[in-house]
């Protein structure tokens, strides 16, 4: 090989090569994340729940955005919570009344964007002879007690119909696979549960939607919003502080996902098929009831309806503190 004019030995030019090789790995590890790699976001979300995250994971919108978003799986939302509270990761989708009861103990917990609405239901099982929501009384309804969803059940019962769900119903608490084996099997004779686990008891078992919780709200709210927030993005407030271009881009990347779902059902069926097991019936069903919630950014109508979220799961003991007070700080805003 010959070089500015002088011919070099083969094995000299190998040498070179090796050694450019050894100075650009050096480099990129000097340079580490942000110098052209995807930068790392670790993030939490519950095993079973449906989100956004699935379009996310399903199309690698992250990477097409720059970001590498490493998903750790949880079973309980409590476990999910102080994973974020204890900065194990960086933001959680997660219940907006689970965002105020963290705040409630004293932890810089940030909701920076919506992900979508109130879609759990009480179902009948098939069978049961209930016609409305004042036959569960005496009934056994099944329940997961740990969870915003049973806290919320407890405020509309009492403030829509005068129902004490703790002395008027038989309660049978259990986790969410558990009741709907108990469904299955007619232990319960309705259910409180969310999606993708509503569809599945019609669409697969017969169950019949007694009540939906967005039936509830429009009863209970009266003129805040059409629906109550069930899902928000939460982060940690030091993290998002000192990477509000990390924020960004994840609401970019969450509102792009949720504009897929909306208009892509055979998407959405696929991913809740895949990943959920449901049959094409209640995917279909499931898609119809989930609509994720486009907006990138919170809006002053959404920080409403979350604090009112929020005074209702007070109204059901979840919480015991001013949800007003909670919500200084609470709502993250660019700049």
């Amino acid at each position: 090989m010959v070089l500015g004019g002088v011919e070099l030995d083969r094995g000299l030019v190998v040498a070179i090569a090796i050694v450019a090789a050894v100075f650009v790995a050096a480099a990129v590890l000097h340079l580490g994340p942000g110098s052209g790699s995807a930068e790392a976001v670790r993030i939490g979300t519950l095993r079973g729940g449906i989100s956004t995250l699935d379009v996310i994971d399903k199309l690698g919108l992250d990477k097409k955005h720059g970001l590498d978003m490493r998903v750790e799986y949880f079973t309980k939302t409590l476990d999910l919570a102080n994973a974020l509270a204890r900065g194990d990761i960086d933001v959680a989708v997660i219940p907006a009344e689970f965002v105020a009861k963290l705040r409630e103990q004293g932890g810089d917990v940030v909701i920076i964007a919506v992900d979508f609405y109130q879609n759990q239901a009480v179902v009948a099982r098939p069978g049961a002879g209930l016609k409305g929501v004042e036959d569960l009384e005496g009934r056994r309804v099944g329940v997961f007690k740990p969870t915003g969803t049973y806290a919320m059940f407890k405020a509309y019962m009492k403030a829509v119909y005068g129902i004490n769900v703790e002395k008027d119903l038989e309660l049978v608490d259990a986790p969410p696979p558990q009741l709907v084996q108990a469904f299955e099997r007619g232990d319960v004779d309705a259910v409180v549960l969310w999606e993708p686990l509503v569809s599945k008891l019609v669409a697969d078992m017969g169950g019949e939607i007694l009540v939906a919780y967005r039936d509830l709200w429009e009863k209970w709210s009266g003129s805040v919003g059409d629906n109550g927030v069930m899902i928000v993005y939460a982060a940690r407030g030091s993290w998002a502080r000192e990477n509000p271009g990390l924020v960004e881009k994840l609401q970019t990347i969450r509102a792009d996902a949720a504009q897929k779902w909306n208009q892509d059902k055979a998407l959405a069926v696929s991913i809740l098929g895949e990943g959920y097991g449901l049959s094409e019936g209640a995917a279909e069903l499931c898609w119809s009831r989930v609509k994720m919630n486009e907006a990138k950014a919170l809006t002053p109508g959404m920080v409403e309806n979350i604090v009112s979220v929020w005074r209702l799961a007070r109204e059901g003991g979840y919480i015991s503190s001013d949800p007003e007070t909670l919500a200084k700080g609470a709502f993250w805003q660019a700049g």
